[in-house]
């Protein structure tokens, strides 16, 4: 299964108290390394009469000092689009398109179209940029679907054009696009749209 971009509510608080993108998904890391050497420092304090062997000890400071580091990062890992600018620039030509816009392309019955629109929700607010949703196929009650699923703020537009649009995303979904003054600068798969993508839009 592919990774797909979602903020949880430890990032989103740093991102409500003003924080880039980038912060709000790092800092949870630090936040928890800091806890974790606190933790390890205060009990291997309790049990440092029991552990003699000075090696002991310092595998048990570090084992511990890492543990909630690593329960985080198990459920909320760093994909490579955190890290690395993956964009691509799409072939294929579309108008009339909007001035300035994150578009995302999603497919009717695609599973990673539909988790897409939770974490756009929870991050249209701390984006400056418009967020558009655009759902192939002519077929009204699919775009009635994806308008539930976003919620206000977010427009959702049917695109009949399939033949125009499908070479933009080179058959991946859902895929974003980057548009600024009317053009496609960049855009990105599923699996490759990350912090670095959002530090773009912001």
């Amino acid at each position: 299964m592919s990774p797909f971009f979602i903020m949880n509510w430890f990032e989103l608080f740093f991102l409500k108290l003003g924080f880039s993108f980038a912060f709000a998904k790092f800092l949870p890391y630090l936040f928890l390394l800091f806890i974790g050497f606190f933790l390890a420092k205060w009990l291997l304090k309790l049990l440092k009469p029991k552990i003699s062997k000075n090696w002991l000890q310092g595998l048990f400071f570090v084992s511990t000092f890492i543990q909630p580091f690593l329960f985080y990062f198990f459920f909320y890992p760093i994909y490579q689009g955190d890290l690395i600018e993956m964009s691509y620039k799409p072939s294929g030509v579309i108008s009339p398109l909007p001035k300035e816009a994150l578009v995302i392309i999603a497919l009717p019955g695609c599973s990673f179209c539909s988790q897409s629109t939770q974490t756009m929700r929870s991050i249209r607010p701390f984006l400056s940029t418009k967020v558009i949703y655009w759902v192939l196929g002519s077929d009204e009650s699919n775009l009635k679907a994806y308008q539930q699923l976003v919620g206000r703020g977010i427009h959702c537009e049917l695109k009949p054009n399939i033949q125009e649009i499908i070479p933009l995303t080179q058959g991946s979904f859902p895929t974003y696009l980057q548009i600024k003054n009317g053009k496609i600068i960049k855009a990105w798969h599923n699996d490759t749209f990350g912090i670095k993508a959002l530090e773009e839009m912001d």
